[in-house]
């Protein structure tokens, strides 16, 4: 405020005197100004009359818009005022009078502060400083910092002295009235925040006298919680970090002991404890035709009149000779098999455990790195100490191999098995590798006994085997170039997802955790194989360089006609030929090769269709060149997913004997589709088509021979709508699209809708009023089929009907 007089000749018709006028100039609030604050300018004179107006100027010499009031003068205002708006305002008085062009004029310094910036620790209190003017009452707003527009704020906490209320919100809890030197009651306020890290961002406070409000905004960033540089204030967390890694590799060797503990009690009950199944098929001695799973449908590709599933597979003459199948549901539960006890009574060099720990590590590195990041450790600061931890837990690390080394040498078991394997490696006899046979070691070391190269030319292990290809769209070469560029982000969106969670959701046993809970099953299993039926344990190095995990079992030595035939099995998504499927020929007395899928157990590589179909090639080439069979004697049996290798084999090499199919599908995109999002469609169809593409029913119509397909009438897994509608199962639409292709006289729309009806026959009573609603006579059937092919001898598709 400026007070002062000036002299002024008043001047009227009769009188002139001279006289002292007094100005008042006033500047609200008091400066230095806050920014973003209104600013108020008055000047007034007494007596009011000896003027005739009264202006203001800004430093820049532009007349400001003024306001005469009965109380306050002549008052000019400028709201939300900016560093810019500081310097000297001028007040121009105008007396009354003659003289017009005499001018007083006041200078008012005004000097904006710019609004307070501040920074703070996340959970560490601050005062947020309001105006330092007495009122009435109070508000403070809050304008998050991703917010775009200026005018939307958000009223926080909102005070009234009078009536001694408050109005808080949900984010206000961490808010409260600040104390000393500051008096809520008195009017003289400010606030204590506790921010979190989300409450950054501007913050208005705005106190109200009267009529008149002024304000004071803050710009407040939120830090994260202080980590101090120094080494000794990162140890309890450090060390916190680092015991967890005795804690995780406890809790791993509790599951692999619990896992063993079930496996001692026999691989049979184990799997029928976690199945809720009574016995498992692949255990049961019987014939899988004679006891089969409760509920399960057989779709019997061949003549009537066998009660041995194999039998027929084995009579090479009449391979071609197939008839429009007939069901056969049986609900009898498998008998309950003794309880046998194995374990490998030779000594195992076995993996560490700490194996195990690291495949833990890996999948959950990402969650370990966030929690860091986070935590403010994974920053150049930070470097030095962390590097410190890290460095002491490899000289740890280094030391423990040591030590185990040690005693890798002082025992005279292990030493006995080096000597073992590096003389197997040297001479790779049948006596040396029975010998090495006693031990279970990491298949990595196991030395090869069978090389694709061994029997084909290395030239052509570039490329792999040949698979069928999705027919290319025909397209002109300048259509084709801009297509290509137009579908690259799919391209590569495809090959992200495969090659991270699809390969893995589609074989969930190539994961390595996985693999690490199951290893003691495995282990059971495979000593049950070796100890049991002498089986033997093979590398087999396929032409991309996967190396193929096998197991033989040779019933040859046993003089039965069934030891002749070789069995190969191809194990299901998640099957290892330890506890898969191969255990059923085998215990019906056939001699069976087992192999394990790249990425599984001990083979090597990813379990991408090609690789599948090298793998299955190499199988079938060890077969041949090295166990001596023939392919008129081998019979191809798969489960599930292992219907692409097999139906693939059958093709490549048609003089196989015959093929099994159980619970197998016809193509994988329309199983794909069902468990992604329909928005996805597009997408999966390009990723299937091109990664993943799994076209059974496309292989298996290559093949001219006798085929044998089982479907199961509650598959979960390939059925497109659930396991109660027996109809949506592949397994029908793999049947269908093989019989229209052989006997497409046969399959009109009247035969597809007959063999449909039979394939949704859920009890006998329904199968049997198929059959005599449409007067089917098998015996009528089998005899025109085998006469049509005694006179043609022709291959399919047939033309009878």
């Amino acid at each position: 405020m400026e007070s002062g007089f000036l002299p002024i000749i008043l001047v009227s018709s009769f009188v002139v005197y001279s006289s002292h006028v007094g100005i008042t100039v006033t500047v609200h609030p008091t400066p230095t100004i806050p920014q973003y604050s209104t600013l108020r300018m008055s000047a007034s004179v007494n007596p009011d009359f000896a003027i005739t107006k009264i202006t203001w100027a800004s430093p820049d010499g532009i007349s400001i818009k003024s306001e005469k009031t009965p109380n306050t003068g002549t008052e000019a205002k400028l709201p939300q005022v900016q560093t810019s708006d500081s310097g000297v305002y001028v007040c121009s008085v105008h007396p009354w009078g003659n003289n017009s062009g005499t001018l007083f004029t006041f200078n008012v310094n005004v000097t904006v502060d710019d609004s307070i910036s501040t920074a703070t620790q996340a959970r560490t209190s601050l005062t947020l400083i309001c105006p330092g003017v007495q009122g009435d009452y109070v508000l403070l707003y809050w304008r998050p910092p991703d917010t775009k527009r200026k005018n939307i704020r958000k009223l926080l906490f909102q005070y009234d002295r009078w009536r001694g209320s408050t109005l808080m919100t949900e984010q206000s809890k961490r808010l409260q009235l600040a104390g000393p030197p500051y008096n809520a009651e008195a009017g003289s306020f400010s606030f204590l925040l506790a921010p979190e890290i989300s409450d950054g961002g501007l913050y208005i406070c705005e106190v109200f006298r009267n009529d008149n409000a002024v304000s004071q905004w803050t710009q407040l960033s939120v830090l994260k919680e202080n980590v101090s540089v120094t080494t000794p204030s990162m140890l309890p967390s450090l060390s916190a970090l680092l015991l967890l890694v005795p804690l995780v590799a406890a809790a791993v060797g509790v599951l692999l002991w619990r896992q063993k503990h079930i496996s001692d009690r026999g691989i049979e009950q184990s799997l029928s404890a976690h199945s809720g199944e009574v016995e498992n098929i692949y255990e049961n001695p019987e014939d899988i035709r004679q006891a089969p799973l409760q509920g399960s449908v057989y779709m019997d590709l061949k003549p009537r009149g066998e009660d041995d599933v194999y039998k027929e597979l084995e009579r090479g003459s009449n391979r071609a000779v197939l008839t429009v199948a007939k069901v056969q549901v049986i609900v009898e539960t498998l008998p309950k098999r003794p309880e046998k006890r194995n374990a490998m009574k030779s000594q195992r060099a076995r993996r560490n455990d700490a194996s195990a720990l690291w495949s833990l590590s890996y999948y959950s590195s990402p969650l370990l790195l966030c929690y860091l990041y986070r935590k403010g450790y994974i920053c150049s600061s930070k470097l030095v100490p962390v590097s410190q931890y890290v460095g002491t837990v490899l000289v740890c690390l280094l030391g423990v191999a040591c030590l185990r080394g040690l005693g890798r040498w002082k025992n005279s078991e292990y030493l006995q098995f080096i000597s073992i394997l590096e003389e197997t490696k040297k001479s790779h006899t049948p006596a040396n590798k029975k010998k090495l046979r006693c031990y279970d070691f990491d298949f990595l070391h196991w030395p090869s006994d069978f090389s694709w190269t061994e029997v084909s030319s290395p030239k052509l292990s570039k490329a792999g085997v040949s698979l069928l290809k999705p027919e290319p769209r025909l397209r002109g070469a300048a259509d084709s170039v801009l297509n290509s560029v137009r579908t690259l982000p799919c391209h590569i969106i495809s090959f992200l997802i495969v090659h991270t969670f699809g390969r893995r959701m589609l074989y969930p046993g190539s994961v390595g955790l996985l693999q690490k809970a199951m290893r003691p099953m495995l282990q059971q299993g495979q000593a049950k194989l070796i100890e049991e039926f002498d089986g033997q344990r093979n590398k087999l190095v396929a032409c991309d360089g996967n190396e193929i995990d096998t197991m033989f079992v040779d019933r040859r030595r046993d003089g039965g006609r069934k030891g002749q035939t070789l069995v190969i099995c191809c194990e299901g998504n998640a099957g290892f030929y330890e506890v898969g499927c191969m255990n059923t020929p085998m215990e019906g007395g056939y001699s069976v090769l087992g192999w394990n899928h790249p990425g599984f157990g001990g083979s090597t590589g990813v379990p991408f269709p090609q690789n599948e179909a090298n793998a299955m090639d190499v199988v079938i080439q060890f077969a041949t060149h090295q166990l001596g069979f023939q392919l008129i004697d081998i019979v191809i049996y798969a489960w599930s997913i292992g219907g692409f290798t097999a139906s693939w084999a059958v093709m490549s090499y048609p003089e196989v004997q015959s093929i099994v199919l159980d619970a197998s599908f016809d193509d994988l995109l329309p199983l794909a589709l069902k468990v992604m999002p329909n928005s996805w469609r597009p997408l999966v169809q390009h990723t299937v088509r091109q990664y993943m593409n799994l076209n059974n029913a496309e292989q298996l119509l290559k093949y001219q021979g006798p085929v044998l397909l089982i479907r199961r009438t509650r598959d979960e897994i390939i059925t497109t709508t659930g396991p109660e509608d027996v109809m949506s199962n592949r397994g029908n639409n793999l049947l269908l699209k093989l019989l229209q292709f052989r006997y497409p006289k046969i399959m009109t729309d009247d035969g597809i809708r007959v063999v449909r009806q039979w394939l949704g026959a859920s009890n006998h009573i329904e199968e049997a009023s198929v059959y005599s609603g449409n007067e089917v006579d098998d015996d009528w059937c089998v005899s025109v089929l085998q006469s049509y092919q005694a006179d043609r001898d022709v291959s399919f598709p047939w033309s009878v009907g």
